[in-house]
């Protein structure tokens, strides 16, 4: 089963230093695959952007979630699940809150 993981519960308290933030990324990096997106790819999110009238940052999960249709995944856990059940059926019906 593939699973696409997006956000964590922010700001920690107390924040993570950029040192400790490079040695997770480090030591956790080779457990993910790169989703290269193309510009057909940027394409395809930023008219769904178009379509929905949505403004601004929302082109980010736009992005998140290209990437997560292009990896094929079965679910994208996410802790702002609105964020992107409303931009395609195929994609909410993937996304799931972490328990």
């Amino acid at each position: 089963m593939d699973i696409f993981l997006f956000g964590s519960p922010l700001p920690v308290r107390p924040p993570i230093s950029p040192a400790i933030a490079q040695r997770l990324i480090d030591e956790n990096l080779d457990l993910f695959a790169a989703i290269v997106l193309t510009a057909d790819d940027y394409q395809q999110a930023i008219a769904c952007m178009v379509r929905l009238n949505l403004p601004g940052g929302g082109i980010f999960d736009a992005l998140i979630a290209q990437a997560a249709l292009k990896a094929e995944v079965d679910i994208l856990l996410t802790l702002n699940p609105s964020h992107f059940t409303r931009l395609r059926q195929d994609l909410a019906q993937r996304v799931q809150v972490p328990s």
